[in-house]
């Protein structure tokens, strides 16, 4: 039943929006009026939100969204409720140009949607996100959100999948013609028009597609074409009364008529696009204006009208990026991280409890199959050769009964990552309140005209800057890592050349420290034993444990290095430190029915007190901001699920021997 709501709340949806203004407004309202059914109820203000803000591009107060989300929030509906924080993202907060309220919304919506698994909504819901980054000039996040919501598309068969297709397809021509890719805004302007040509919803969707063909004759060099196409689009510009689409068609045109030096008709065109934002108090639409015109009388040589729209132009820019609304925009993104994270540790908990269950119901019917046959055979020569064979599979189903404890105990180290970003996050927070007091003193001292201490305290604003940027990496990273820990390998075993997987990762980890720093060098050994042949590993997660021990032996080689070359009273005294050579070796050996594999470095070695942690989860040795201490942690666990070993040996002062054994 709830099903059929949703459905019908859609198809009124794309037939307001295909056929323009809808005429019924008010006889909806005076149905509203006489109406006591909860979901009658909801479907009523939902049409007439779509008629009063999509269509007559009316400013009207929040007050239907709110009574719709009260409704569906009595019915405890995920669905309404999805429903209705999108229209109050879309139909309220981006009408007025809001960006970061649109996108609170729009972050509330989507945890409902993929609750409820309704593909339709997300995909929707990641389309309007893209549209708000578009307006932030954000134009590689509005690419990553519309890929995401390109991966949620309904199926083929569903009324709305041409609909919803494009859409994809009108956001990826809006980015390439950003990026001034022709041959790819061509290639997907096209498949619109043909998208358009299979549904033909009615002029809003004929307006948009010869903006995107002009525009992208536009960025080829074809302006007889644009020319063309803009002419059809101008056509039926009385009849488009939504603003958003009326600020797409002004962005393109105007660009097209500055690069062909028709500056007179782009200050018509920047003053009709500048009286649209003030008519609607949309703060997206009246900067986009002011900065047109302002480039306008730039190249006019109009200093002082160039100068009062420059000032506009800053006043608005400052209103929609503060750094207030920054912070809210990374809080959201954050927040959905973590929410992404915590959801995905407990599938992998959940999914790890039912292999455990699996697991113990197989080992008890395998103890039970051994005590039988131990019981009846033992008196025959095969009695014992069966014995064996179960020994060895109890010991394999021990091994996986603790590799699924340790994955089931990922979502305890949420408490762990809370506490590592903490750290970073306080600098950011702290270095943001110093940077707010350092600009009032500078707003101070240039009201007073002291700019020598103005520039100073700029300056010292632009250091904390760079100390938040720093710090928002490094949590960033601890993220990343985190991501990368919690993941499980779905790669299968192979039979691998371990000799050659070793030299690639040993030239792979060298050069990659070689982009990031060009003054490194280090030399290199290898000793391979050629007697190995091919071993049954999974390749790439035995090569992401060889990277990690190779990088970090160069790491603690080169960091040798530099302490010799600034030669530091510490080590003035030892002898050879004048000669020292980064060294960093790689072997392998067969022993018996298992392959060695040793990576050596003549670093400083490891300390006695700090070995016995190397391989848990977060402990680094490395500098603060440098290393998140899960390299390690998940080579051990890694290696370990191979049915193998990983230990280290050190000497202090002279290096390091990480020691990798696994079965052939």
């Amino acid at each position: 039943m709830v099903k059929k709501i949703i459905y019908s709340v859609i198809f009124i949806h794309c037939c307001l929006f295909s056929f323009g203004q809808s005429k019924y407004a008010d006889s909806l309202q005076a149905v509203l009026k006489q109406t006591t059914n909860a979901i009658e109820r909801f479907n009523l203000l939902n049409n007439i939100v779509l008629d009063l803000t999509s269509f007559r591009g009316d400013n009207v107060d929040s007050a239907a969204t709110m009574q719709m989300l009260q409704i569906a929030q009595e019915l405890n509906n995920d669905s309404l409720k999805a429903i209705s924080f999108n229209w109050l993202g879309s139909y309220f907060y981006l009408k007025k140009g809001d960006n970061t309220s649109a996108l609170e919304y729009y972050f509330k919506a989507l945890p409902l949607a993929e609750k409820t698994k309704e593909k339709r909504r997300i995909s929707s819901l990641y389309f309007d996100m893209a549209l708000v980054y578009f307006d932030m000039l954000d134009n590689e996040m509005a690419l990553e959100m519309t890929r995401k919501g390109g991966d949620n598309l309904p199926v083929k068969s569903h009324p709305l999948y041409d609909f919803m297709l494009l859409q994809y397809e009108a956001n990826l021509v809006q980015y390439f013609l950003l990026a001034k890719k022709a041959d790819s805004a061509f290639k997907y302007a096209w498949e619109s028009h043909e998208t358009l040509g299979r549904f033909n919803e009615g002029i809003a969707y004929v307006y948009l597609d010869n903006i995107n063909l002009a525009s992208s004759y536009a960025i080829s060099g074809n302006a007889q074409k644009a020319e063309e196409y803009f002419r059809a689009a101008m056509a039926l510009q009385d009849s488009i009364e939504n603003v958003s689409s009326k600020l797409y068609f002004y962005n393109n045109y105007i660009q097209f008529l500055l690069a062909n030096g028709r500056t007179k008709e782009g200050v018509i065109q920047s003053r009709n696009l500048l009286a649209l934002g003030l008519l609607h108090d949309n703060n997206n639409i009246k900067l986009a204006g002011a900065g047109y015109l302002r480039q306008l009388y730039d190249t006019l040589n109009q200093k002082d009208s160039a100068y009062f729209y420059s000032q506009m132009e800053a006043r608005i820019n400052s209103q929609m990026f503060s750094q207030d609304n920054k912070n809210r925009v990374q809080s959201l993104l954050f927040n959905d991280q973590l929410r992404t994270i915590e959801e995905k540790n407990k599938a992998v908990t959940y999914q790890n409890q039912l292999k455990q269950y699996g697991l113990m119901a197989g080992l008890a019917m395998v103890l039970l199959i051994a005590f039988i046959l131990f019981r009846n055979n033992r008196q025959k020569q095969n009695a014992n050769k069966v014995l064996e064979k179960t020994l060895t599979d109890l010991k394999s189903t021990q091994t996986q009964l603790i590799q699924s404890e340790k994955m089931a105990s990922l979502g305890e180290l949420t408490a762990g990552i809370a506490h590592e970003i903490q750290n970073p996050l306080n600098f950011v927070n702290n270095f943001s309140e110093v940077s707010n007091e350092l600009l009032d003193e500078m707003k101070t001292e240039l009201a007073i005209g002291n700019k020598q201490e103005a520039l100073i305290l700029a300056d010292d604003v632009k250091q904390n800057l760079e100390k938040i940027l720093h710090h928002g990496k490094r949590a960033d990273a601890i993220v990343k890592g985190m991501l990368q820990h919690s993941q499980s390998s779905t790669g299968k075993k192979e039979p691998t050349d371990i000799n050659a997987l070793c030299d690639e990762y040993l030239r792979l980890s060298y050069h990659g420290l070689r982009a990031k720093d060009k003054s490194f060098n280090a030399t290199m050994k290898t000793d391979f034993d050629n007697s190995i042949g091919n071993i049954n590993i999974i390749p790439q997660d035995i090569g992401r444990v060889i990277l990690n021990l190779l990088t970090n032996a160069f790491y603690v080689v080169d960091e040798k290095s530099k302490l010799v070359q600034k030669d530091l009273s510490g080590f003035k005294n030892l002898t050879g430190l004048d000669k020292y050579e980064p060294t960093v070796s790689i072997s392998t050996k067969k022993i018996a029915d298992k392959v060695e594999i040793k990576v050596t470095d003549n670093g400083n070695g490891i300390p006695q007190k700090v070995l016995v942690k190397i391989f848990q989860p977060f402990f680094t040795t490395k500098p603060t901001g440098q290393g998140t201490g899960l390299g390690l942690s998940l080579s051990y666990d890694i290696v370990k699920a191979h049915g193998g070993e990983l230990k280290v040996e050190t000497l202090e002062g002279e290096g390091s021997e990480f020691i990798m054994l696994l079965p052939i």
